[in-house]
């Protein structure tokens, strides 16, 4: 089943460090109430700390700016361009720089371990049709540009700033005008 996601539905909420505010997109809460996946964006004025997310696994990507780097406390600095998404632990919780100073804005897929687990391709559109398959939970959400995504339920047009959850399609796909580019987020229960 395709559910299109309202842009207007989508919750701004500040994050959980106080540095800022996250939109969350999509997300599935788990027996406990805590979302055991949530999807969302994140704008990003300033250097600063993430917000420590214990017992989380996190898909970070820059979809507008320059990119950041990440500063993992004694295990390293990162790189993180544009359109590149880069897996790490919620905890401990990185330090984030703009590259020169640029803001930007971070699409994140957070998983719970233990309850799920995913991942997150950036598409670019003027191409052949993708196709996606094989996850239990499918999120799209359009970055940029006009997309065009087709399956069992239909075809449905999304356009920059809109998203759409399908459980458990047997396939979706995809085709966007030149210059669109798609956040594909594929989610599996553990």
């Amino acid at each position: 089943m395709i559910h299109l996601l309202d842009p207007a539905s989508f919750r701004t909420v500040p994050w959980k460090n106080g540095g800022g505010t996250a939109t969350d997109i999509a997300q599935r809460l788990g027996a406990d109430g805590e979302p055991d996946w949530r999807v969302g964006t994140a704008a990003i004025d300033r250097d600063g700390p993430f917000s420590d997310y214990a017992g989380v696994t996190r898909t970070f990507t820059i979809i507008h700016g320059a990119g950041v780097t990440l500063d993992f406390a004694g295990e390293g600095v990162r790189p993180v361009p544009p359109d590149a998404p880069t897996v790490f632990a919620g905890a401990p919780a990185p330090y984030c720089r703009l590259v020169d100073g640029v803001p930007a804005t971070a699409f994140n897929l957070l998983t719970r371990d233990g309850a799920a687990r995913g991942t997150v391709r950036i598409l670019a559109g003027g191409g052949a049709a993708d196709t996606l398959a094989g996850a239990d939970v499918i999120v799209l959400f359009a970055v940029a540009g006009d997309w065009r995504v087709t399956g069992a339920s239909g075809d449905i047009a999304l356009g920059a700033g809109s998203a759409l959850l399908a459980d458990a399609e047997a396939g979706l796909g995809v085709s966007g005008a030149a210059g669109g580019r798609l956040a594909a987020v594929a989610i599996h229960r553990v």
